[in-house]
């Protein structure tokens, strides 16, 4: 998170200093290029690491990850050229560190109001560090240096990696899974059968897992795909359209973080029960008022809107800024409502599979939303992208009322909260 801010800058002078070129278009699309590169990382890697994490256990994931993250920051310390910033992106294939804290979290509680909570609080610590990342990355870069975060970052991931050895082992499902399982039916008779089960290959696995909960990971998978087109855009947006510098870009980064982490700790649970507390409502009622939502931005920011809400000079960022934080409430309650729901119904010697594949398509989103995002900001800026996103959510909401029938009503046995 360090790096976070600081990015785009980055990315703006190695283009610079590497073909000359200084349109601002040509910098929006190598940092689409870079992120879109970096997904498709994340999104082969997620694979192999729930794999892993069922095979191996969350200790030895949490280790993985931590080495990867320290390679990645070691060469990105070093980068002279955008050729290094993508080679500093080829380790992200195992970072994955918050697929394993879910796997974790998944393994040791009961499905339920347990977990959606305990998802909800795994989210709210995962936001402590995004919080500080951003704002001291962005003090650091607008220093002038634009390393001293990464060589930061790689000391710390060092001793994480170290660290991780000293976490208590898991034996790939916890007594209440196990018990859980029994419950449904699902549960092993013997030991034999365990370690079948355990040493089940990846292609098994993945059928199991899809043929359970497909409806499911294809809403996360889609909504992802217009939450990586928000996201992406928002710092070329603050950058080019509004203005931000490296400090300003790094404080909103940060609140954005701390926002999050308090929606998930005191928000996720109320905002589930007002939403009608199943995962059919939960993900319905979220669907619609996000596509409302960036509805609402992009009449807003358009040329007739910013005219009649009287939106110019520095006073734009403000609403753009507001909205994105109360929309993320709602980002928040879809994503980890859809997660508590799927890991209710896939065995929990299942259980990395499914969040390797979750964050795999999760990536895949994040291939395609930045490139998507870059076109429709040269089409209509601000309102270009939201109005993308609103016909996004709004295809979702469809398809869910079309495709959720009593053959997928099996996360309905029990509220998410």
């Amino acid at each position: 998170q360090l790096q976070a801010p600081i990015e785009p800058f980055l990315v703006e002078n190695l283009v610079k200093s590497g073909d000359g070129q200084t349109g601002s278009a040509a910098v929006a699309e190598a940092y689409a290029n870079l992120n879109a590169f970096f997904s498709f990382a994340q999104a082969f890697g997620s694979l192999v690491v729930g794999y892993f994490l069922d095979r191996f256990g969350t200790r030895a994931g949490f280790a993985l990850n931590f080495i990867a993250c320290a390679l990645t920051y070691f060469i990105l310390s070093n980068t002279d050229s955008m050729t290094m910033l993508f080679l500093s992106k080829v380790p992200g294939v195992a970072v994955a560190g918050f697929l394993c804290a879910q796997a974790a979290v998944a393994k040791v509680t009961t499905e339920g109001s347990e977990r959606l909570v305990a998802l909800g609080r795994l989210t709210s610590a995962y936001t402590v560090g995004g919080v500080i990342g951003p704002y001291v990355g962005g003090q650091l870069g607008a220093s002038g240096d634009y390393f001293l975060g990464a060589r930061l970052a790689t000391a710390g991931c060092l001793l994480c990696a170290a660290l991780a050895f000293l976490l208590p082992s898991d034996n790939h499902t916890s007594g209440k899974d196990e018990d859980k399982d029994q419950d449904k039916g699902k549960g092993k008779s013997s030991k034999g059968d365990e370690e079948a089960d355990v040493e089940a290959p990846w292609l098994h696995r993945a059928v199991t897992v899809l043929s359970i909960v497909w409806l499911f990971l294809g809403v996360k998978v889609v909504t992802s795909v217009a939450n990586s087109m928000a996201r992406s855009s928002q710092p070329l947006i603050l950058k080019n359209e509004l203005g931000a510098d490296e400090a300003v870009m790094g404080t909103f980064m940060s609140a954005q973080f701390g926002f999050g982490g308090f929606a998930n700790t005191f928000l996720l649970a109320p905002v589930a029960r007002l939403l009608g507390g199943k995962v059919s409502a939960v993900v319905r009622n979220c669907v619609l008022i996000l596509g409302c939502g960036y509805l609402l931005l992009a009449a807003a920011y358009s040329s007739t809107g910013k005219q009649w809400v009287g939106l110019q000079g520095a006073a734009q960022i403000y609403p753009f800024v507001g909205v994105s934080m109360f929309l993320a409430i709602f980002q928040y309650s879809l994503g980890t409502s859809i997660t508590a729901n799927t890991t209710q119904l896939v065995p929990a010697a299942y259980q990395g599979t499914l969040m390797g594949i979750e964050h795999a398509l999760f990536a895949v989103a994040y291939m395609v939303g930045p490139k998507l995002s870059v076109q429709l900001m040269h089409l209509g800026g601000i309102c270009g992208v939201a109005l993308g996103c609103s016909a996004v959510f709004f295809a979702v909401l469809l398809a869910w009322l079309l495709c959720y029938t009593d053959k997928t009503k099996d996360g309905d046995r029990k509220k998410v909260l």
